[in-house]
């Protein structure tokens, strides 16, 4: 029986994506993290009834990733948007059109290219993990864009499950809206029917997509200007 590390059993993956985020683009230390994980713990349990939500993962965390990238974008000196609109509600909810996405996955991922690869930036994503003939996802994830290429995601994760995903393989991706995903949960109690898969897949939600990048320093700037290269 191996024993249990820190990150193991908490719901904090959100948080810590948005740091993972903070290092790429930043490259914050290990103790500036740790002072940031601790503000936003602070600020989240000023709400206790927000607070249980996120530490029973009856949250989104939409709220508080977008908190948390409003809050230092000043500080660490970075930009970040969400390249798609928000398609569902604060509260995930079970919806129709499973696997219908509004966005398609060559669209997502074209996007994702362009900032991630050819802008140097990352991306905050969550996206969703099913098993074959399994009813609801397994697991529900949010991570961190290392790299991406035409075929994988690479991700700048901090789980260390050895059965965890950190190469996410483009065909096996679908794209759906977070609130078309019912949580394995509550599927199971409504007897949720799916044409299941035979074959493990994955589903990411670009209403959850972060784009965040470096905003070019004044030297950057300069040495841009003289070179005659767009900023």
């Amino acid at each position: 029986m191996n024993p249990l590390y820190q990150g193991k059993i908490d719901n904090f993956c959100a948080a810590y994506s948005v740091l993972n985020a903070f290092r790429l683009v930043s490259g914050i230390s290990a103790f500036q993290a740790r002072d940031i994980l601790n503000d936003v713990f602070v600020q989240e349990a000023k709400d206790i009834e927000n607070w249980e939500r996120i530490v029973k993962h009856e949250s989104n965390y939409l709220n508080m990733v977008r908190s948390m990238l409003e809050k230092w974008k000043v500080q660490l000196n970075y930009n970040y948007f969400c390249p798609f609109a928000y398609l569902g509600n604060e509260k995930p909810i079970m919806g129709e059109g499973f696997l219908n996405p509004q966005v398609d996955l060559d669209t997502i991922w074209e996007t994702l290219m362009q900032y991630v690869k050819y802008k140097k930036g990352t991306a905050v994503i969550r996206f969703c993990r099913f098993l074959p003939k399994q009813v609801g996802p397994i697991i529900d994830h949010w991570s961190t864009i290392a790299k991406i290429d035409e075929n994988e995601i690479t991700l700048y994760d901090c789980s260390l499950e050895t059965t965890g995903w950190y190469i996410l393989e483009r065909e096996r991706f679908f794209s759906a809206p977070f609130g078309a995903i019912p949580p394995q949960s509550l599927a199971l109690q409504m007897g949720y029917n799916l044409d299941l898969a035979e074959r493990e897949f994955g589903v990411i939600c670009p209403d959850y997509i972060h784009i965040v990048e470096s905003k070019a320093s004044p030297f950057d700037m300069l040495k841009r200007a003289f070179n005659g290269t767009d900023i």
